[in-house]
């Protein structure tokens, strides 16, 4: 008997946005083979010199931590609490549209 692998169903889910202070995030996953593959971040602050900076470092962090644990359950990185909670909350409402 052939039990399915747990996962997430393929295709591209877009999570809502989620407020980080000083502006919105939103990020994009895509699914392939029932794992998180990729992700997009679509919207990000980026209309001050800080929120450039802070992001730069971080959503490439994030991202690359969401793809290996193929969860929205990451560390919260230091310096970037605001957009690490937006982005862990918008990731959270995409892979729920792909879990279902």
């Amino acid at each position: 008997m052939k039990v399915a692998a747990p996962g997430y169903a393929d295709g591209i889910y877009t999570g809502p946005t989620a407020d980080a202070y000083y502006g919105i995030i939103q990020i994009q996953a895509l699914v392939q083979g029932r794992q998180l593959r990729a992700l997009k971040v679509l919207k990000y602050p980026s209309d001050r010199r800080t929120s450039i900076s802070i992001n730069r470092q971080a959503l490439p962090m994030l991202r690359d931590e969401a793809i290996s644990a193929q969860s929205a359950n990451v560390d919260i990185i230091s310096g970037a609490t605001l957009t690490s909670r937006a982005f862990i909350q918008s990731l959270r409402g995409a892979l729920k549209k792909a879990s279902s």
